[in-house]
């Protein structure tokens, strides 16, 4: 009797363990099935440039600009502003207590100018303070962004037009009645210095016409479009490598470049394979520019190593570049649009369609897509959002999962 009870135990304990045998292996394959961690990224726009960046030297038709006097110079053009013939570039002081003394008057002049200017609005309804308040907040932000960039020059050039507009919202508020004590103050202020200028500053004219420039670099008589001819690979690299040789002699104080037309050498690498030929029309960005120039190739010439001296013709005249004699140029060549999606989720069905799995709620599904071209990590593809069956702008595109199908159900 107690053999056949033990007989029955041991039985049920088989059963059981074939049971939670059997549950655990269709519970393992559900998960299998259903559960299969992923990734996914978004398909978003994306602007592929195709492009060279090469770093080329400034060739221009520049004169220096030489003074033999003595006297403290404060120039009356910045650089790369256009001269009249006869204008006069710069005054000439005896000390630099008298040229501190103008620089102050000056600046109280355009105070002043800025409360007059302020003061047409006596008398004016209240309807302007919402757009002066606007004007106020954007100025400000733009002085603040010019301050954190380091660009201090451009943030004391607002000065004067945010006190402006400062001054005509009070005037529009009823805060101030009129700037007559302040502009009185200020008059007062102006005479006090006037007095501490011991003589009046004579007058530099030149009688040339150009772009104005103060600094030079000691290249305005080396590099000249005649000399372009005789440029070597290394002569340019040099250059480069010493953008600035000189600040000239004492007695030159600038220099005038002569029209808005200016001349680029750079060096093509052997590698690039460019379609470079006379009189071909490139699409450039100079510097850290944001802008696309156009440039005219006026020559290209092999050198010995396999490289490519490109010369190219502006016509453009841009005040930032003037100091400089060497840039940095990026040749655009095409410019692709679409849906960039990484190389690594690109997949193909069964019947041979190029595609991604995509992942919706709990569900993937294959969408086919239209390549443009692939770089590396990442492949670019047309949007084709109105496109049955293809990929559309910001789907989850699935970058890391095995086994996937179309149709397929993940918990996750």
């Amino acid at each position: 009797m107690a053999e056949k009870k033990q007989t029955a135990i041991t039985t049920r304990i088989v059963w059981f363990l074939v049971a939670l045998f059997l549950i655990i292996t269709v519970v393992s394959q559900l998960v299998i099935h259903f559960y299969n961690p992923i990734k996914t990224e978004p398909a978003e726009l994306y602007t592929f440039e195709d492009s060279l960046q090469v770093k080329g030297i400034y060739v221009r038709d520049e004169r220096n600009v030489n003074y033999n006097g003595t006297g403290i110079i404060s120039y009356v053009y910045a650089d790369g502003e256009k001269l009249a013939k006869n204008s006069v570039i710069a005054k000439i002081y005896s000390s630099r207590n008298d040229l501190s003394a103008q620089l102050q008057i000056d600046e109280l002049n355009r105070q002043i100018e800025v409360l007059h200017d302020a003061e047409n609005l006596i008398g004016s309804d209240s309807s302007q303070l919402e757009a002066f308040s606007n004007q106020i907040y954007e100025n400000h932000t733009r002085m603040v962004q010019y301050i954190n960039d380091g660009n201090y020059s451009a943030a004391a050039d607002m000065k004067n037009a945010y006190l402006n507009l400062q001054s005509k919202r009070q005037i529009v508020n009823g805060t101030v009645s009129d700037y007559s004590a302040k502009i009185t103050e200020l008059e007062d202020r102006i005479t006090s210095l006037s007095a501490q200028i011991t003589s009046q500053p004579s007058d530099l004219t030149l009688q040339d016409t150009g772009y104005f420039v103060s600094s030079v670099d000691g290249y305005e008589t080396v590099l000249t479009y005649d000399s372009i001819s005789n440029l070597t690979e290394e002569r340019i690299e040099e250059i480069i490598r010493n953008p600035n040789i000189s600040n000239g002699s004492s007695s030159v104080i600038g220099k005038i470049v002569s029209d808005y037309k200016w001349k680029m050498v750079c060096i093509i690498p052997a590698n690039a394979a460019l379609n470079l030929y006379e009189d071909a029309v490139l699409n450039v960005r100079i510097g850290n520019g944001t802008t696309i120039e156009t440039a005219t190739v006026e020559s290209v010439k092999e050198t010995s190593s396999g490289n490519k001296i490109l010369v190219l013709d502006f016509d453009i005249f841009n005040q930032s570049l003037v100091n400089s004699r060497t840039s940095q140029l990026r040749i655009m060549f095409d410019e692709y649009s679409g849906m960039r999606i990484p190389s690594s989720a690109v997949h193909f069905d069964e019947e041979g369609n190029m595609g991604v799995y995509i992942k919706i709620g709990v569900n993937i599904y294959f969408r086919k897509i239209d390549l443009i071209r692939t770089e590396g990590d990442y492949t670019l593809v047309r949007d084709t959002t109105d496109k049955e069956g293809y990929l559309s702008l910001y789907d989850s595109v699935i970058t890391e999962g095995t086994d996937l199908y179309d149709g397929k159900i993940v918990l996750q």
